[in-house]
């Protein structure tokens, strides 16, 4: 597959495919602008045919769903992938698994082109966030929750914009605390748009409890637009 240089007129999209995948162990340490690198050397090593932008310095036309923090792990990140020649999802499946530790393939699917920009359909995520054995006690974080969701506003240093604070509570939509294997486990749905954004570090630094050894899962990205009914599953091939 060649790559279009600034003298040539790269050829339009004709399919939009979305990879769902997780991203775990030493993955999680892979910052954003790696991570758009490392798609795009899998998805020329197996032969897709990318589409490309315009311009001096043409890019493959991919687009995340929303950048991870690195040190965070994920279930089912989304990413599309414009193509220029309509090709098969299934068929692509068998050579996506083979990916580095660390990367899961879950699902390929075919999603129509019109549909807007991801960023722009994205409303929230669902987090989980897990302690060591002995680290933290249960009953201490379930008493930590409901004062936090008893306050009417969670002033937070801005991570942006430093000297400013903003209200962490409205971009908490959901907080709650469960068990498993005698450990407990913290679940979250925070908002997530292209406006607001909720960080789960900073929920758990506003229930104190950020020097406390855990890890933090992104489950879920959830959008606002057509359910798919064409996904290929990872282990259907």
């Amino acid at each position: 597959m060649n790559r279009p240089t600034s003298e040539t007129n790269p050829a339009p999209p004709i399919q939009r495919l979305r990879l769902t995948y997780g991203k775990k162990g030493d993955a999680r340490y892979i910052g954003h602008l790696d991570l758009a690198r490392f798609w795009e050397r899998v998805f020329r090593r197996i032969d897709l045919p990318l589409a490309y932008s315009y311009g001096f310095n043409p890019q493959p036309k991919m687009q995340f769903a929303s950048a991870l923090p690195v040190g965070i792990e994920a279930e089912n990140e989304l990413l599309d992938v414009w193509l220029t020649e309509r090709v098969e999802p299934d068929d692509f499946l068998l050579p996506l698994n083979a990916l580095p530790s660390g990367f899961d393939l879950k699902s390929l699917a075919e999603v129509p082109l019109q549909l807007p920009a991801m960023q722009a359909s994205l409303r929230s995520a669902r987090y989980e966030v897990r302690w060591s054995s002995g680290s933290l006690d249960a009953d201490d974080l379930k008493r930590r929750v409901w004062a936090l969701l008893a306050a009417d506003t969670l002033m937070r240093p801005h991570h942006k914009k430093p000297g400013q604070s903003y209200d962490l509570r409205p971009l908490i939509e959901a907080i709650e605390v469960t068990d498993a294997d005698g450990l407990p486990v913290l679940s979250m749905t925070l908002v997530s748009s292209q406006q607001r954004n909720g960080r789960a570090a900073e929920v758990i630094a506003a229930l104190d409890l950020d020097t406390s050894p855990h890890r933090i899962t992104r489950l879920d990205l959830i959008l606002d637009e057509p359910v798919l009914e064409n996904e290929v599953p990872a282990n259907e091939f």
